[in-house]
């Protein structure tokens, strides 16, 4: 039998064990069944992990199934049976067991809720795809196909995963999310280890990790869509009302716009710092009024406007700027070529926009600021001080 045949018997063989995997997954929905579990998984050394949620009518995700994987069996614990999770908690901060994710995003999220913990060490298998020349946006099936020639379905990730029952082929499709990643885990880090790119991906992986833990994200402000139209003496006023809104939110776990739309607010803020604050709470609906408008008079009375800076994000680019980041941009291409990865996976635009807006990125004190700080300097590129 030669080479080619071995592989081809290899993968068939392996895909027909995750198959089997797949049929045999355990549904947790039981304590004594979710410890027993926990005790399976912090003795391997790599974990696979995905989450199903809906967020729909809500500020936060609510979780619908959590499943996780050695490579060889799989688990699907109910977050509706079992809202909290420590055994999963155990595990994802257990040091000396991998975690493997797909493209992770709101998982963090739903993880942290339901267990209290986040993953670490992550390993993300799309970014460690993308750093050895894959798609950046590169689909979990898409990858196993490419590496494993294992065709996986999909198209129920939007459905109401937390109804109950969960249908059958539901749970087939939540494990299917998870089988491979152990597998994907060991080829991509290898490969990287072969470039000299895997503590390029475990940088970026604890870096996702710390941001999710210091809950960094975009300000209140940035989520009023139009905000950026607006002048200094409107948006001294939009931007304590928007940090409300996000508070109210959170505190009622509901859309932000089910609190108030991004007009409403907007709306409020030019009525309030061109008629004051009780013309403002006037417009609002009754319900509203009788609710919060007590509040809001008192917010924006209280508000120090002349103590309002504009920030940077909000104001268009001048000339040269839009000059440092076409060069900023020229030099993240002529690198990704050398790298033979997309541009994006070193510096988005929107990235090199903060550069030059004087903002200094801390990825730049990582791998890619070895790689790319003496290059835009060379091109005129003004790189903030550390």
């Amino acid at each position: 039998m030669d080479m080619t045949s071995i592989r081809q018997t290899a993968c068939k063989t392996t895909i027909a064990q995750a198959e089997r995997a797949v049929a045999e997954a355990r549904l947790l929905t039981e304590p004594d069944a979710l410890n027993a579990a926990g005790e399976c998984w912090v003795q391997t050394g790599i974990v696979g992990l995905d989450t199903e949620f809906v967020r729909e009518k809500t500020f936060r995700a609510r979780p619908g199934l959590i499943q996780v994987s050695d490579g060889t069996g799989i688990w699907l614990a109910d977050p509706v049976a079992l809202p909290e999770m420590e055994p999963l908690g155990q595990m994802l901060a257990d040091t000396g067991v991998t975690k493997v994710l797909h493209s992770v995003g709101e998982d963090l999220e739903v993880l942290e809720q339901v267990s209290g913990a986040l993953p670490q060490p992550l390993f993300d298998t799309q970014i460690a795809a993308a750093m050895l020349g894959m798609p950046l946006q590169c689909r979990y099936e898409h990858l196993v196909e490419e590496i494993f020639g294992a065709h996986l379905p999909g198209g129920k990730a939007r459905n109401d995963w937390c109804r109950r029952p969960l249908d059958r082929t539901l749970l087939e499709y939540a494990a299917q999310d998870v089988i491979w990643l152990p597998r994907l885990c060991r080829h991509l880090s290898e490969q990287l280890e072969h470039r000299g790119r895997l503590e390029w991906l475990e940088e970026d992986c604890a870096r996702i990790v710390e941001n999710a833990r210091r809950k960094l994200g975009p300000p209140p402000l940035s989520r009023v869509k139009g905000a950026g139209r607006l002048p200094d003496e409107i948006l001294a006023v939009l931007e304590p009302l928007a940090q409300w809104r996000e508070q109210q939110a959170d505190e009622r776990d509901l859309p932000r716009r089910f609190v108030l739309s991004d007009e409403s607010l907007i709306t409020l803020a030019e009525t309030a710092a061109r008629r004051g604050a009780a013309s403002a709470i006037s417009e609002l609906k009754p319900g509203m009024r009788r609710r919060h408008g007590d509040r809001l008079v008192e917010l924006i009375e209280t508000t120090d406007r002349d103590a309002f800076r504009r920030p940077s994000w909000l104001n268009a680019l001048d000339d040269g700027q839009r000059e440092q980041l076409r060069q900023a941009q020229a030099v993240v291409r002529e690198l990704a070529e050398e790298l033979k990865v997309e541009p994006a996976l070193i510096a988005s635009k929107r990235e090199l926009t903060r550069i030059v807006r004087s903002e200094r990125p801390e990825w730049l004190d990582g791998w890619r600021g070895e790689l790319l700080i003496s290059r835009l300097e060379a091109a005129s590129v003004t790189i903030p001080a550390a």
